[in-house]
């Protein structure tokens, strides 16, 4: 779908939530409301609850701060017709950074979110197999990584990007959208996968479905969500896409599991010594009743998911405060990359990448002002419960912070509402302030938007090795700018969700120097035809 049209549909299903949340007032008159002895943001000044969660849909992002101005040291509830809300105060991170799963699931917040008993984004997607594939492949053997990824960022960038002679307006987002989807493949399925244009159109289709279904899913009570689905097109699109990622990627599940199967030693073997995907390692560590075609075609469509969306938006927005202030950042971040890879000509490492302190920086500042949602360390209630200072939370309620309105408090960094994109590059090195949580993949409780604890997502070594490579290509290959007489655009903010606009546009040519411009993964690195 073009980005114009996108955002069409996108601009039209939040229009409609205005008559749906109508619509639907008599059918909430016939529940029971949920209970809670918690303020509800919206209701708190005898407004009306349906017109603050109409607010929500459209304006979450400022209702999520407005709320944080207003009771950041207590509980409340946000006005989200969905779920239950629970939004709690910094003081009980620990408390529930550490419990387990089955009081509290990260997995089945992230399910319920996005709808998943009606969109097949379900818990089984995000089961027990699943982080143990992801934190095998993605942390333990992240250095492995870096050189299928390096190449496939050369070979995809020369297919979406182009030269620029002069300055010219080009939407960014979908370009990286389509450059991330390719190179997220490779890690995931494989080199016989990741050019097939079907499975990155799948993969891509399949995560714009997904959050356009559980956008319009949302607009009305559950009881209503069957006679709602029959009206939702992007439902039955989510098949067809989930379709083809199963026919492109059986034959190699297949394979592995005949591998496994009939040549233990080999399999073996190949583990140790061989650069593998998340395929392989969820043919490992599945259980046998979990090992079956369609089970690891699921949860490889989860990962896919996952890595291709978050990490393209946040790309996204790093380039768009590249933009904004050009001749700021990028001298700097250049001289860095530039030195940093002098020292060993001809590859780039896991350990080059680790030095770049400037460009990790710069990645957790733009991540500081826009992850992907506005809440952070998310969980479902499975089981009731008290915190420490006695509330009770009840079974199916959702908890979590206040992710970005934290990390915009000046309690926790100076000037916190300013752009700074070597911020943390400062605080590492003065030694009053260095600790474990000041780097993009780390998180402390200024810094939650990776989660926390024990469920702190798995994925984000991959998010970062694919998010340093894309922006290091794109420093050494191209100037920015944005149009003149523009500033960095606003994000898109409905619900607790923050999206650069797809449609925007900066302007781009290639990079003004003496010498050879071309980007230095594409150089230093056998390019793959």
């Amino acid at each position: 779908m073009p980005p114009a049209m996108e955002m069409t549909y996108i601009s039209t299903t939040l229009a409609g939530a205005s008559l749906l949340l109508l619509c639907a007032k008599f059918v909430e008159l016939l529940l029971k409301p949920s209970q809670t002895r918690f303020p509800l943001v919206g209701k708190e000044d005898g407004k009306f609850f349906s017109i603050a969660q109409l607010r929500w849909f459209k304006h979450g992002g400022k209702i999520i701060h407005e709320a944080y101005e207003r009771f950041h040291d207590i509980i409340y509830q946000l006005p989200s017709n969905d779920r239950t809300s629970i939004v709690l105060p910094i003081r009980y991170l620990d408390e529930i950074s550490t419990l387990p799963s089955d009081i509290a699931s990260n997995s089945e917040a992230t399910s319920d979110f996005f709808v998943g008993t009606w969109t097949t984004l379900d818990y089984d997607i995000f089961g027990h197999a699943t982080f143990d594939a992801i934190q095998t492949q993605y942390i333990s053997k992240i250095s492995q990584q870096v050189g299928p990824a390096a190449n496939e960022a050369g070979y995809a960038f020369n297919k979406h990007l182009s030269a620029y002679a002069d300055w010219t307006p080009i939407a960014i987002q979908p370009k990286i959208l389509q450059i991330v989807a390719q190179m997220v493949a490779r890690t995931v399925a494989g080199p016989d996968v990741c050019r097939n244009p079907q499975w990155t159109e799948a993969v891509i289709g399949y995560a714009r479905d997904v959050a356009m279904s559980a956008i319009k899913l949302k607009l009305v009570p559950k009881v209503l969500r069957p006679i709602m689905a029959l009206f939702t097109p992007s439902l039955y699109s989510i098949r067809k896409h989930r379709r083809t990622i199963l026919q492109l990627i059986s034959p190699t599940i297949n394979q592995r599991l005949e591998w496994r199967r009939e040549q233990p030693e080999y399999w073996a073997a190949r583990l140790k010594t061989e650069v593998v995907q998340t395929v392989d390692w969820l043919v490992e560590v599945s259980k046998p009743h979990e090992a079956t075609v369609g089970m690891i075609a699921h949860r490889l469509t989860g990962v896919s998911f996952g890595a291709t969306h978050t990490t393209s938006n946040h790309i996204t927005n790093s380039i768009l405060e590249l933009a904004a202030n050009f001749d700021r950042w990028a001298p700097p971040l250049r001289e860095e990359i530039e030195s940093t890879l002098a020292l060993n000509p001809g590859t780039i490492t896991n350990a080059d990448l680790s030095k770049m302190w400037k460009l990790d920086s710069f990645m957790k500042e733009a991540q500081r002002f826009h992850p992907p949602s506005k809440l952070s360390v998310n969980r479902k209630i499975l089981k009731s419960f008290h915190l420490s200072t006695g509330e009770s939370i009840g079974k199916d309620s959702h908890i979590c912070f206040s992710g970005v309105p934290i990390s915009m408090d000046d309690r926790y960094f100076t000037d916190a509402k300013s752009f700074d994109g070597f911020r943390f590059e400062r605080l590492r090195k003065d030694a009053d302030t260095r600790h474990s949580g000041l780097q993009f993949t780390s998180s402390y409780a200024g810094s939650l938007h990776f989660g926390h604890g024990r469920h702190i997502c798995p994925g984000r070594f991959m998010g970062s090795l694919i998010s340093k490579l894309l922006i290091i290509e794109i420093l050494l290959r191209y100037d920015l700018k944005l149009k003149d007489g523009e500033t960095r655009p606003e994000n898109l903010n409905p619900m607790d969700m923050d999206m650069p606009d797809p449609t925007y546009e900066i302007l781009i040519r290639n990079r003004q120097c003496d010498g050879d411009a071309e980007g230095v993964v594409t150089h230093i690195l056998h390019n793959e035809k």
